[in-house]
């Protein structure tokens, strides 16, 4: 109830912090799950080099400017458009842990506030009660 020391406050605001942080992945996780990936990346490579040399090296003449289109099209829908849309939702999940930051940070400071209020109220001989449960209202 009567903390005299802001310091103390932010002390118990760290110490709540770490123990809601989630516990970090152990490394050889992360080693076999980049190892995984980069497998899976050279046998799509792989066989899609062994397709593309077995398959387009005996195509007809009216297949191939069909092939040079598609193709076209391909890296301009991919590029284009899914990287857009991709750089567009980044952007926005960015713009939101912003947002959620600058509330948190809000929310800090006013508890901070409050407690450095409780405080004064305390050496003043009153008393003041901080309503944790429902700290925004």
């Amino acid at each position: 109830l009567g903390r005299t020391d802001p310091r103390l406050f932010v002390g118990a605001a760290k110490k709540r912090h770490d123990e809601k942080a989630p516990k970090p992945v152990p490394d050889y996780i992360v080693q076999y799950s980049l190892g995984a990936v980069q497998l899976f990346v050279v046998f799509n490579i792989l066989v899609f080099t062994g397709i593309i040399t077995l398959y387009g090296t005996y195509l007809p003449p009216s297949a191939v400017y069909p092939t040079y289109a598609a193709t076209i099209v391909g890296v301009v829908i991919n590029l284009g458009l899914f990287e857009s849309v991709k750089c567009v939702v980044i952007c926005c999940l960015s713009m939101v842990h912003d947002e959620s930051e600058k509330r948190d940070l809000e929310l800090r400071a006013r508890r901070a506030r409050m407690e450095m209020k409780a405080q004064r109220f305390h050496q003043r001989g009153r008393r003041f009660v901080v309503n944790e449960k429902n700290p925004g209202h």
